[in-house]
């Protein structure tokens, strides 16, 4: 196999100036790879493989935040370390948000940052293929083949370089080569793979054509719009598509094709002809010794603990107006500090934990995520006998409806608009009640490592579970929706 510096003189060499020579040049990979034989592993056999790829363990990903995706990475590669001892965890992305390298999910492993593979809108030429019309011969058309060629080679140089100074053995993908979040990265790791022979573990959360239909299937079949429809938005130039569908996900004796279920297996292996032998899943679990039910001491210290941060120390939360966190562009900083909107007068810690129905949604804050239909669901609550008969005979209860997550990239503005949302919600409810509703942001200063020094049990997302009344999770659509299982772990129920 080729070390990195003979696989980007290949690459330099190859002619590949139009989209038909990109192709061309890709089948000539898939034609002339060598076929690695399948043999049984013996005990002995299989020690040997665990000692080889101990060496260096890199798991790949658009970027690490505090997310789901961060998560599940993070389960991964514990489990890693319990299986393979003394394994070295690379942790290897475009960029790392929100403190989450400080944090303890990913603080032991080492980390490496290459800018180009960054993912979706932050990647510098996600709209030239999937927003922007593309028109064969035309400019356009021309210079993104040269760009991507270019960009191809600048990110195979420096994640094959680095792969090699640590003599890492094993890629370990996740969602990179199943949603085009960055074609250029998805390129560069098959030629690494290949030309280098470094085996790949591909783990696809979801796919481009989950939830995505090209126009003429919109229109023929009359299939429902969905969010990932923008994938296909070039479908019609062949030579340009063909690109995406080859890979995502990329086929090969060398990948393991990692699903979270059933469904996305058989169509990997029905419909894009993958190899049975190569295509499995590793399905959704949580850990049941921290997603449980606690007792209310603990409960009690939670609620202090949240008290605390909305409170910044003091012995009231003093709520701002949604106008006053607009002005002020509260919501604007990055990271974010914690905010209280509502229009009321201040809590006492007392009432915040005895008085006080929290409706949680346990995501960051992206379009995706449907924030906006909690609004809904709370207004038609007010509106119902029995649930407002409640309120009026409790006259000290409030609503906190609790956002864990920090804003999501390029969300911003959707942040903003939930704020006007919420606003515009209050004025529709009944004047009795909207001096008792209140919206909080955490931006996940319970993960920040300053909140959790100043506490012997920090307060902690499981914890969140256990003082909520209600779950929220109207997400347009979710890879794993793990709030599901959460909830159910910890007893609650979800909306």
């Amino acid at each position: 196999m080729m070390n990195i510096k003979e696989v980007i003189s290949i690459l330099k060499s190859e002619k590949i100036e139009t989209w038909f020579d990109l192709g061309v040049y890709i089948d000539k990979i898939k034609e002339n790879k060598n076929i690695p034989t399948t043999s049984t592993f013996k005990i002995d056999e299989f020690d040997k493989f665990k000692k080889q790829i101990s060496k260096g363990i890199a798991f790949i990903t658009f970027n690490f935040s505090i997310d789901g995706v961060t998560f599940e990475i993070g389960k991964y590669a514990k489990l890693i370390q319990k299986i393979i001892k003394n394994a070295n965890i690379h942790f290897i992305t475009g960029k790392f948000y929100n403190d989450i390298d400080k944090s303890s999910i990913i603080q032991s492993y080492q980390k490496y940052e290459i800018s180009e593979i960054i993912g979706f809108d932050s990647w510098k030429y996600y709209k030239s293929f999937f927003l922007n019309d593309l028109e064969r011969g035309s400019e356009s058309y021309n210079n993104l083949i040269r760009n991507f060629r270019d960009e191809v080679i600048t990110i195979t140089e420096k994640l094959g370089r680095y792969i090699e100074e640590n003599d890492i053995k094993l890629l370990f993908l996740i969602n990179t080569s199943s949603n085009p979040g960055n074609v250029s990265l998805a390129l560069a790791t098959v030629f690494i793979s290949e030309l280098m022979g470094i085996p790949v573990i591909n783990n696809n959360h979801d796919f481009y054509w989950e939830g995505g239909n090209r126009q003429v299937d919109l229109i023929a079949k009359k299939a429902e719009p969905g969010p990932r429809d923008h994938f296909f938005h070039n479908s019609g130039i062949d030579e340009v598509f063909s690109l995406i569908e080859v890979l995502y996900a990329w086929e090969s004796r060398s990948w393991m094709q990692v699903n979270i279920n059933k469904v996305q297996s058989q169509k990997l292996i029905e419909i894009y002809g993958h190899n049975p032998a190569n295509v499995t899943e590793i399905e959704t679990a949580i850990d049941t010794e921290s997603y449980k039910d606690i007792g209310r001491g603990e409960k009690i210290k939670a609620f202090k603990q949240l008290f605390d941060i909305f409170s910044r120390g003091n012995k009231h939360i003093i709520p701002i107006t949604a106008d006053e966190a607009i002005s002020k562009k509260l919501i604007s900083r990055i990271p974010s500090s914690p905010i209280f909107i509502g229009n009321s007068r201040s809590l006492i810690l007392e009432e915040f934990i005895n008085n006080n129905f929290v409706f949680l949604q346990p995501t960051r804050i992206l379009s995706r995520k449907k924030i906006e239909v909690n609004f809904i669901l709370i207004k038609k609550l007010f509106s119902n006998k029995a649930f407002s008969k409640f309120f009026t005979n409790n006259k000290k209860l409030n609503l906190t409806l609790l956002i864990t997550g920090p804003i999501a990239v390029g969300h911003g503005y959707y942040a903003k608009k939930l704020i006007y949302l919420f606003n515009k919600m209050l004025s529709e409810i009944d004047s009795n009640y909207r001096k008792r509703i209140f919206l909080g942001f955490l931006f996940s200063e319970f993960d920040k490592e300053s909140f959790k020094k100043k506490y012997k049990e920090p307060l902690s997302i499981t914890k969140l579970y256990n003082i909520a009344s209600l779950i929220l999770l109207p997400s347009e659509t979710e890879g794993r929706g793990l709030p599901i299982l959460e909830a159910a772990a910890c007893g609650k129920p979800i909306f």
